[in-house]
């Protein structure tokens, strides 16, 4: 994998730590939000954690 790719997955991760950031503060904030909605964040949340699971092996791998 070339150093550019390997770039642009760091920017990815950094792109979903503040994505993750942006659920949690909603999440933490839930007095405005309806249970299916929190529900739904927590979702979101939990999917964004993976994903930047994901790209972490994959950068490991190929670093």
């Amino acid at each position: 994998m070339e150093e550019r790719d390997l770039l642009l997955l760091e920017s990815a991760v950094t792109a979903i730590d503040e994505a993750s950031a942006a659920v949690a503060t909603e999440v933490e904030r839930g007095d405005r939000l309806g249970e299916s909605q929190l529900a739904r964040l927590s979702v979101v949340e939990a999917e964004l954690k993976r994903s930047r699971l994901s790209l972490e092996k994959i950068i490991q791998e190929n670093s």
